[in-house]
């Protein structure tokens, strides 16, 4: 039995093996992708392939990286030291095709010791699509290439692998330098290990390596009996799975509490779909435990496989949670893995919220769509430049039991990304930025508000057009962006075109641009997959998710609406529309004129539901009755002004469903549902 002290120096030299692993990556790289958008990760694994620590990158490789790692071993002919395999197949363990795994040995008189691994997000790998998210896939083979090959021999680079991986690359020296980075964080670690086991030695190390994933699953296990028994349910939408089909398709899940385990069933979820939006089962299993990383976890409990081995994930096969050949999918990750962690954290949060001892931890949407936009442009040089924007990382996160959501708060899979300088984007791509500001309204309401997102706008500069390859996950009609006991959806991710607009006349005036319409050209608003061209004169513009509220919005502080009118993160309008309060003209609040408003609306929601449905339903939490609930359906702009702008507000497909206590009118829940006349041509 190794003594406590010696574990934990030894556990802490091995994060620091790894840590620099993830340096090296980051120094080398040139790319935003993985410089500023830190969507790269890095570990080290037993002979194996379980994890045993992570790097602080992109949390959905925390679990797919030892998958790639048990396809190298299964897979590889010969395995002899200074080896190294690289691999982007999806269906081996890579999250997309984006994203290349490089794994190594680490040899010990001649045997396997443990391994080295790395995945980085490169900017272009092939395909029918710039950026390879191939909105336009129908099949595998429209998909970008994929590639298991040896790419290290004995420590000498395989030029001929090489070779065939970056000249299958729009942006050949870029994924160049990327795969060197990988090579080189793989040529850190060796040299940094071996010094450990002469140190420690194997026994030690081995023990050390094998324990800290046996404690993170007694941590884990221990938590999860805490919480009672019970199920809970998630779910998330797609409008639209491809340019040109905007199916609705929707991910169904199940969450039960069983014991010390957590079971995950996506029965009922949609068929796939000849779309690149697909996800694999090794996908759908880092999507689920993204919420359980980052809650459950959080950094109490060491981001290894420990947590694996506490999840049951069931996901029927031919769903889009499991796709099976030949369904594309580039588009996985921020596709349908990105819906099934959206519904996974609604889930996770409801059960947390149903006991005191955890609701702190109860958080039900974080960055629900990635509104992703891949930017290529020909230079007048002759050379091709593009990468993917990083705005979509401004989006907000859910308001809490006690505080309300991050504003601007990244995503839930990389706590380490960062929301791109713009500057710095403009000086890699051919872009002009008119604003990137905060949008107003754009938080869900709730006593604990959700946080805003932001809004961009740009225009090609000294070039005469960009490609855009647009792959917004979900949004332009409902959000996704769930509150929770009653708390109403942030804004859904959206994107807007304005065409022939007066660029110049946008510069030069001093006022500030308030609204899409003050563009001053033709809108249009866009679907969530798009294939476009932005033209000189055209200005294109998006936002991702606000979060979502926690509890009923006329419950709020006044206050504390005041003060978000103040600091223009809302509106004086939805002030008194959504939270009820009536503002003085110095701007602070009428108590008595707000206390008389918010009792007119809660009599409002206990006559007009009782119209539409009262149906059975547990104690109310803000007055204990137990006489049931009523409901009430509403156009989805009833939840805020930056939902469904495509269909002004009211879409062809979802309404929004209230649920209010019967005797008291305090709302206990907000959903978004399908209409009734939507319900039959739902991909189910």
């Amino acid at each position: 039995m190794i003594d406590p002290i010696t574990f934990e120096v030894v556990k802490h030299r091995l994060w620091q093996i790894n840590d620099e692993q993830g340096l090296a990556i980051k120094t080398i790289s040139a790319s935003p992708i993985v410089v500023e958008g830190n969507d790269y990760n890095v570990g080290l694994f037993t002979e194996n392939a379980e994890l045993v620590t992570a790097g602080i990158g992109s949390l959905v490789h925390v679990t797919t990286m030892g998958d790639a790692v048990a396809s190298v071993i299964g897979g590889a002919v010969e395995i002899q030291a200074g080896d190294a395999w690289m691999l982007n197949d999806p269906f081996l363990g890579a999250l997309h095709q984006n994203d290349v795994v490089v794994a190594s040995p680490l040899m010990r008189d001649g045997r396997v010791f443990m391994w080295i691994a790395n995945v980085l997000h490169h900017p272009d790998v092939g395909g029918i699509d710039e950026g390879s998210f191939c909105i336009n896939a129908r099949t595998l083979d429209d998909d970008p290439p994929r590639f298991f090959m040896k790419i290290l021999d004995r420590g000498e680079l395989v030029a001929e692998s090489e070779r065939i991986f970056v000249s299958n690359s729009r942006l050949p020296d870029a994924v160049a330098l990327d795969l060197r980075a990988q090579i080189g964080a793989i040529n850190v670690a060796p040299a940094r290990l071996n010094d450990l086991l002469d140190d420690r030695g194997e026994d030690i190390v081995r023990d050390v390596m094998h324990q800290s994933i046996d404690l993170a699953e007694r941590q884990v296990r221990d938590f999860i009996r805490d919480i009672p028994d019970g199920s809970w349910t998630g779910e998330a939408w797609m409008d639209g799975v491809r340019v040109g089909d905007e199916r609705i398709c929707r991910v169904a899940l199940k969450l039960t509490c069983d014991g010390d385990t957590l079971r995950f069933d996506y029965t009922g979820s949609s068929d796939q779909v000849d779309a690149a939006v697909n996800s694999t089962i090794s996908a759908t299993v880092a999507g689920s435990a993204v919420p359980l990383y980052s809650f459950l976890c959080q950094g109490d409990i060491d981001w290894n496989d420990g947590l694996k081995r506490c999840i049951d994930v069931f996901a029927p096969e031919g769903t889009v949670v499991n796709a099976t050949y030949p369904a594309p999918v580039s588009i996985s990750t921020v596709g349908f893995r990105w819906l099934v962690t959206v519904a996974a954290t609604q889930a996770v949060a409801r059960m947390f919220n149903s006991t005191d001892k955890h609701r702190d931890r109860a958080c039900p949407s974080w960055n629900s769509s990635s509104n992703c936009n891949n930017i290529f442009a020909m230079l007048p040089d002759g050379r091709r430049t593009g990468s993917l924007l990083s705005d979509h990382r401004g989006s907000g996160a859910a308001g809490r039991s006690f505080a309300d959501g991050f504003d601007h708060a990244g995503t839930v899979t990389s706590y380490a990304s960062s929301l791109g300088n713009v500057e710095g984007a403009e000086w890699k791509l051919p872009v002009m930025y008119l604003y990137r500001r905060q949008l107003a309204d754009s938080a869900g309401a709730g006593e604990y508000r959700g946080g805003v997102t932001c809004e961009v706008a740009l225009t090609p500069y000294g070039v005469d057009e960009l490609t855009l390859k647009l792959t917004n996950t979900a949004g332009t009609e409902q959000t996704n962006a769930h509150g929770i006991d009653g708390g109403y959806p942030g804004a859904g991710s959206q994107s807007f075109m304005v065409r022939n607009a007066d660029i110049d006349a946008h510069l030069t005036q001093s006022a500030r641009l308030l609204k899409q319409t003050d563009l001053r050209g033709d809108l249009t608003w866009l679907p969530s997959k798009a294939d476009e061209v932005i033209r000189k004169g055209d200005i294109y513009g998006f936002w991702a998710a606000g979060g979502g509220g926690f509890r009923d919005p006329l419950r709020r502080v006044p206050a504390k609406v005041a003060e978000d009118v103040r600091s223009g993160l809302v509106s004086t309008a939805e002030a008194r529309r959504s939270y009820g309060v009536v503002l003085d003209d110095d701007g602070s609040a009428d108590e008595d004129a707000t206390q008389a408003l918010r009792d007119q609306r809660r009599a409002e929601k206990r006559v007009n539901g009782r119209k539409h449905a009262a149906v059975p339903g547990p104690a109310c939490t803000a007055c204990g009755a137990t006489g049931g609930v009523v409901q009430s359906r509403y156009p989805l702009c009833h939840a805020g002004p930056w939902i469904a702008r495509r269909y002004n507000g009211d879409g062809p497909n979802f309404e929004l469903q209230e649920t209010s206590c019967s005797a008291c009118g305090a709302l206990v829940d907000v959903s978004e549902v399908l209409k009734k006349t939507a319900e039959t041509g739902a991909t189910q």
